[in-house]
């Protein structure tokens, strides 16, 4: 954007100053959530980014454009503004320099993909709160998201579902679904798939597992493992005699994958 456009945003952006400080000055906040104004034209990588908000305390707010974000921001007065790549009447650079005249402190994160160093240096520049990978991380994003809430308040980002193609884990119900198909789970064997789900490809031992499922039963026996080990190969449809969902790995303990449609896997031991 040229400098005599900028200037003559600058000199419009009265509105935007006295409605952004009236707005502060009475805006009533909806407890435990956390309002974010969303910066980015690039409509596949906003479908991404509310896909992982959804169930979240979180109300987000897009606008590809960023003057007809400046209009928002000034209007509803978000919690935090995620901003990227924009295409409009301002830049995004423009869009944070007014912004940061009038309100140095309401927190501006901005989203830089691959060869956007310049974009993102110069918009630490300006003052941006924090430059973060994007496409972006949701379950990093919402964590440091969270931490931005006004310290009053409380927004408690809960579990993402975990996705591993045809296996979805979710975040807090005990359930998952299989090619598309929802199973219900008792709690621990929710647990224990979450926690094999999260560490796809990774061997975890016996006493990891104990001590993670029954930290408040220290002495839960051996056995109790095998059977919820039983029952979780069943509800997956595995073979507890030949498994491709959790297997073992003599003396070390198990490996969970996701095994393609009709695989099969080798014969194995017990541990």
């Amino acid at each position: 954007m040229t400098g005599s456009a900028l200037g003559a945003w600058e000199s419009d952006s009265s509105q935007f100053h006295t409605r952004r400080r009236a707005c502060l000055a009475n805006k009533g906040r909806v407890q435990n959530r956390l309002a974010v104004l969303v910066v980015d034209h690039d409509a596949d990588v906003v479908h991404q980014l509310l896909d992982g908000f959804t169930g979240q305390p979180v109300e987000p707010r897009v606008c590809p454009d960023p003057a007809e974000a400046l209009l928002v921001l000034g209007r509803t007065c978000p919690d935090a503004v995620l901003l990227g790549p924009a295409v409009g009447k301002l830049d995004p650079i423009d869009f944070l320099t007014i912004v940061r005249a009038d309100d140095p402190d309401v927190p501006v994160v901005v989203g830089a993909g691959p060869g956007s160093g310049d974009f993102a240096a110069r918009a630490a520049e300006v003052g941006v709160t924090a430059v973060v990978p994007r496409p972006y991380r949701t379950r990093e994003l919402l964590a440091f998201l969270g931490s931005l809430a006004p310290k009053t308040d409380t927004v408690e980002i809960r579990p993402m579902v975990i996705d591993l193609g045809r296996l979805r884990v979710d975040g807090a119900v005990p359930q998952f679904w299989l090619d598309g198909v929802l199973v219900q789970l008792p709690p621990m064997e929710f647990l224990m798939l979450r926690y094999f789900a999260e560490r796809p490809g990774a061997v975890v031992s016996r006493n990891e597992l104990v001590a993670t499922l029954w930290a408040d039963r220290p002495s839960a026996k051996s056995n109790t493992l095998n059977v919820h080990i039983m029952r979780l190969r069943k509800r997956l449809g595995d073979d507890d005699h030949n498994p491709t969902w959790i297997r073992v790995v003599r003396g070390l303990g198990y490996q969970f994958s996701v095994p393609p449609v009709g695989s099969r896997s080798p014969d194995v031991h017990p541990v």
